[in-house]
């Protein structure tokens, strides 16, 4: 597996700083470590990050099933089927972006879905609500976006979506359950997973207080030159 850099920025003059992208391009057998050694697969190729995944076995141990409405509906459909439902994937999508005050991303993720990804849908009285996304490697699975529409919060999807989705990645017999980049407040709640563990840039931990640590290190940081 080839590993690179992507030098964006320095100082040297008064400063010595560097900001430096990691990047790699594994071959499609060597996916599955790739995930292991802390990359994810973007547009542009495989990134270092401070990732998370979730020990599949230990979240069945402990998970208790959050409580939602007994007439939400669940369906797995693969990528290519989810390419004829983009408009009510987007008006979803669209919603979520709106509720938590984030920036669209460029390329918008749902054009990156594969044809061999795995997408859960979740309705309401037959309204798509919600939905997530599954890239898998090996025994490892990528939840790598989830969103819904919070029409009402007491339904608790994005939850009782992870509850579901790691059962049903159990009975697949999945080992990890990978939960992407994480980072500023967004992903806090993260640590409060049974099963969690944090990707540290050399190893991965199960030290909560440590990822929350980092957490609110990228919740305080300021750039000043």
């Amino acid at each position: 597996m080839k590993i690179w850099y992507e030098h964006l920025f320095g100082k040297l003059d008064k400063q010595d700083i560097q900001v430096v992208k990691v990047w790699a391009d594994p071959q499609p057998q060597e996916y599955e470590d790739a995930l292991a050694q802390g990359f994810v697969q973007l547009d542009e190729g495989w990134q270092q990050v401070r990732a998370v995944r979730i020990n599949i076995s230990k979240f069945i141990d402990k998970a208790k099933e959050p409580k939602t409405d007994p007439d939400i509906t669940a369906e797995k459909i693969t990528g290519t089927e989810a390419k004829a439902l983009m408009d009510q994937l987007a008006l979803v999508y669209d919603s979520y972006i709106k509720h938590h005050g984030f920036t669209m991303l460029d390329p918008n993720p749902l054009n990156e879905i594969d044809a061999t990804d795995v997408v859960w849908l979740y309705r309401l009285h037959e309204d798509l609500i919600g939905f997530s996304i599954w890239s898998v490697y090996g025994k490892c699975l990528d939840n790598w976006q989830m969103a819904w529409n919070y029409a009402d919060f007491k339904l608790q999807l994005g939850k009782y979506s992870l509850w579901h989705e790691v059962h049903q990645a159990s009975q697949m017999k999945y080992d990890w359950f990978y939960l992407g980049a994480s980072y500023d407040r967004s992903c806090k709640w993260k640590s409060s997973i049974p099963g969690f563990e944090w990707w540290t840039g050399s190893k991965w931990s199960d030290d909560k207080d440590a990822y929350n640590s980092a957490i609110q290190k990228d919740i305080d940081f300021k750039i000043v030159f």
